[in-house]
């Protein structure tokens, strides 16, 4: 591969990698807000409240969770990809 190949390979990575992180964040954002809505009308149930609020809570941290975790291994994904393009492209298309 040519530099210009290079470079687009790097381009390409760093798409795929900004598209997972800011659709993940996308998603997570549309999915809390999809659950509200729900939660506020039982918490608003008197004798349901309490519990309402416990599963509510459960809920918010498994999605926060869930969510951290699709955004690490995407970046842990793309440190990797990073060290082997660094690696497999070679050094004198690098420098000339």
């Amino acid at each position: 591969m040519d530099r210009e190949a290079w470079n687009r390979l790097r381009g390409l990575k760093r798409l795929i990698h900004d598209g997972v992180k800011r659709g993940a964040e996308f998603v997570e954002r549309h999915h809390r807000h999809a659950a509200e809505k729900p939660f506020r009308v039982l918490e608003s149930i008197r004798p349901i409240a309490a519990p309402t609020r416990v599963v509510r809570h459960i809920h918010d941290g498994l999605l926060s969770l869930t969510y951290h975790s699709i955004r690490a291994i995407n970046l842990a994904a793309e440190v990797a990809d990073s060290w082997v393009v660094e690696r497999l492209e070679p050094q004198d298309e690098i420098d000339g």
